[in-house]
């Protein structure tokens, strides 16, 4: 019985450890808004709207891009839609000079990954 009780906490252990990890749209979002933040002398709460607004970006459009089987051109339509969405929501605390910035910044970092 004992075993059978240990058994079962170990198993719930395990369940919520795994719940826990990070998932890559974050981890992502946390080094993109790192290194961003680092070259361009952001404050917290710039940071902390720009993780956020990345984070929404990468989840948003991998859940209308994964399992959809999409074609090249109808996953350049969501990515543009998307770059569209987020320089909007970007403007509301940053100039658009900043924003200019902000976008090669990216680019530059999703080229490291390549």
């Amino acid at each position: 019985m004992k075993k059978i009780i240990a058994l079962i906490i170990l198993c719930g252990f395990l369940t919520t450890a795994n719940a826990q990890k990070p998932s890559y749209q974050e981890k992502k979002a946390t080094t993109n808004a790192q290194h961003i933040a680092d070259k361009m002398d952001l404050n917290d709460s710039q940071k902390t709207l720009l993780y956020a607004i990345l984070l929404g970006k990468y989840e948003e459009t991998s859940k209308q891009i994964k399992g959809n089987d999409l074609s090249n051109e109808e996953k350049k339509m969501i990515y543009k839609k998307s770059f569209k969405e987020t320089n909007d929501k970007l403007s509301v605390m940053f100039s658009k000079e900043e924003i200019n910035a902000i976008n090669g910044l990216l680019k530059g970092q999703n080229k490291k990954k390549e």
